[in-house]
């Protein structure tokens, strides 16, 4: 039985009135009907994707509504490439001043829209109610839903996705929701970015919800960015929809906040079609990060990567569950799966659960899981050419790093991650394992 404590808090946030479209209120009102019944995860169906977090601590919090505001940000980095379409979500709220759309990106905002003339009908279809509890609460408490149509298939369409939260609330909540179509043919670059610029003092929890629908032959190039400051409740989903001869490729960088997820699922739903998820994070101290990335072949002739690494320092824990489902007739499935991890501390922790659940008997399809920690003999070898300990431990962390940073072909961005690594390595809690 879900407490009453719990509902009462989150019934505070909920606006069954709302001014939105009719699917949209049905979308609302089934997510706060299924967050009823189930609360708070785990709940019985879905124990095993949740059975390492403690959401004790959230439990106990209780949060507010943010409103929608004007704010000067100080932060610049995607300012710069103004070739770029750019969408500012700060708050949960959609932030049409800072925002840049071309015309040839067509973009409603849901919030000032009763009839929205673009609404696909796969809203709401790809990131289901009914499979976790934080998407059904999302859907229930989303304050200001975009719906974005990629249509140009003349030249490739630049989107940048920057999530904030500002601070100026105290244990505030956000639920940012965002649906963005494919048409066919098209090839698109897509950049998510979550920015916190809450003080250590102030708590929040921000769960995002993002559904992509590619249509036949349509490309996504991929990249995603969390920069939090370690004291934040953070529980991300991507859900992807893919049809024939579509292509996704992703890759992921995390600064982890104080209790954080990304979980990332795509169904290959059309012949041909292909996607990879690759990931770099970073935990510290006593924060908490999971990764849930998951992939389901639905037709034949698919094929689909996923690798994660993670590096851990201090008391923090991390895990990884990686899944890829072959239904019956996915034939000429290609699937692998790989997950490794760099442990800096005797006290961090990773629990790692790479899986395969295959119907189909002409596949091709591994996974494979490690952890370890800084290789002595390398570093005494560094240190006999002239570096020092600290130089040579850093050198180390960002060799193994530098493959996913790579990964994410952008000067711009590879520049900046560089930056933040740097400045995150001597600030690590490295301890008893030199």
């Amino acid at each position: 039985m879900v407490s009453d404590i719990i509902l009462n808090r989150f019934k505070n946030l909920y606006e069954p009135n709302s001014k939105f479209d009719k699917k949209i209120k049905e979308i609302k009102f089934d997510g706060w009907k299924n967050f009823n019944n189930h609360g708070l995860p785990p709940s019985d169906h879905t124990s095993e994707l949740w059975k390492y977090t403690n959401f004790s601590k959230l439990y106990n919090s209780e949060f507010s509504k943010t409103s929608k505001k004007d704010l000067e940000l100080e932060f610049t980095l995607f300012d710069k490439r103004k070739d770029w379409n750019t969408i500012y979500i700060v708050d949960g709220f959609y932030d049409e001043k800072k925002s840049i759309i071309s015309n040839e990106i067509v973009l409603e905002n849901a919030l000032n829209l009763k009839n929205l003339k673009y609404l696909s009908n796969q809203f709401g279809s790809i990131a289901i109610n009914s499979e976790n509890e934080m998407i059904a609460l999302n859907s229930s408490l989303m304050q200001d839903p975009i719906l974005v149509s990629i249509r140009n298939s003349n030249k490739i369409n630049n989107l940048q996705i920057i999530i904030v939260n500002s601070g100026e609330n105290s244990q505030s909540s956000s639920f940012p929701r965002l649906f963005v179509e494919f048409s066919p043919n098209t090839k698109s670059n897509i950049v998510e970015m979550y920015v916190n610029f809450a003080d250590n003092t102030n708590k929040n929890l921000t769960v995002p919800v993002i559904e992509y629908f590619l249509r036949e032959k349509s490309e996504v190039s991929h990249k995603r960015i969390q920069i939090d400051q370690g004291n934040s409740y953070y529980f991300q989903f991507d859900r992807i929809l893919q049809n024939e001869e579509s292509r996704f490729k992703s890759t992921s960088f995390s600064f982890s906040g104080l209790l954080s997820r990304y979980d990332i699922h795509s169904d290959l739903h059309g012949i041909n079609s292909d996607c990879s998820f690759h990931g770099l994070y970073i935990t510290d101290k006593n924060q908490h990060q999971e990764n849930e990335i998951s992939t389901t072949h639905s037709v034949e002739r698919c094929s689909s990567d996923q690798m994660f690494k993670g590096i851990l320092a201090g008391k923090s824990r991390a895990i990884f569950s990686g899944k890829v489902l072959v239904k019956k007739n996915a034939q000429k499935t290609r699937a692998f799966q790989k997950d490794l991890n760099f442990l800096l501390s005797k006290a961090a922790e990773v629990d790692t659960k790479p899986s395969l659940e295959i119907y189909a008997d002409d596949v091709e399809c591994s996974h494979g899981a490690t952890a370890g920690n800084i290789d002595k003999n390398m570093l005494f070898y560094l240190q006999s050419r002239g570096i020092n300990k600290d130089q040579a431990t850093s050198m180390l962390i960002r060799g193994f790093a530098q493959e996913i940073i790579e990964e994410f072909q952008d000067e711009l961005l590879i520049e900046y991650l560089e930056k933040l690594l740097d400045e995150k390595i001597p600030n690590l809690d490295i301890e008893g394992i030199m």
